[in-house]
């Protein structure tokens, strides 16, 4: 296959994205997702389906191929070792390297990728949590479910924030200085009429908001 554009990557990363947050991808769901007019993706769709990166279902639903499915898995692996050295080796914030992986994800060559992987330890998430390709178990991710299940009283351990929140600026930072980073303890404290949480991180009360409930995966119990 020849070289994919920094345009068809992204494409991927949001059908990836849409697909494991709602499981229904849609034309008007990617315009919204990218930013951009339903014509732009319908003629961007076009492409990929001829280099058999995608299919559209009778009922409109994209799907990657078996093709798109390997060069979606490419592009977030270099996506997430990228942020992961960003955060961890050159001490950037989450939404600093976030913006800078995008900028740079599409340049890295395989060897410099797996040179990453090796000079990381081979991490298993990016500094969010999500999955790298390749390096994260098979089924480690069965027992995460999503924050704005848990109840008063309950606790926990934060294991990802969703891509959805990557994409916005504002709680990406929230997310971030108020340490709601993959691994850390938490016990639910407080939950208010309009599904508002509050949240025991150590010292600290944590206030999250219904959509950032539902985009945050967590492992529960004392022992997560």
């Amino acid at each position: 296959m020849a070289p994919l554009t920094s345009t068809t990557e992204d494409y991927l990363q949001a059908i990836d994205a849409l697909r494991s947050e709602v499981g229904d991808v849609r034309a008007a769901r990617m315009a919204e997702r990218l930013g951009i007019s339903p014509a732009s993706v319908s003629q961007t769709l076009e492409r990929m389906i001829k280099q058999d990166l995608v299919d559209v279902a009778d009922d409109h639903q994209i799907r990657l191929t078996e093709s798109g499915r390997q060069a979606a898995d490419s592009i977030n692996r270099r996506h997430r070792l990228t942020e992961r050295f960003l955060v961890d080796t050159l001490g950037m914030d989450w939404v600093s390297a976030h913006i800078e992986a995008h900028r740079l994800e599409h340049a890295i060559s395989e060897q410099v990728e797996a040179r990453l992987s090796i000079l990381l330890g081979h991490p298993e998430t990016c500094p969010h949590g999500a999955p790298i390709p390749g390096n994260f178990p098979d089924g480690a991710d069965r027992d995460w479910r999503p924050l704005n299940s848990f109840q008063v009283g309950d606790e926990g351990r934060v294991a990802r924030v969703s891509e959805a929140i990557e994409e916005d600026t504002e709680l990406l930072r929230y997310c971030d200085e108020k340490n709601l980073h993959p691994g850390v303890r938490f016990q639910v404290t407080e939950q208010g009429p309009d599904g508002v949480f509050v949240l025991a991180l150590g010292e600290a009360a944590v206030v999250v908001s219904p959509r950032l409930a539902s985009h945050i995966s967590c492992t529960a119990g004392v022992g997560a």
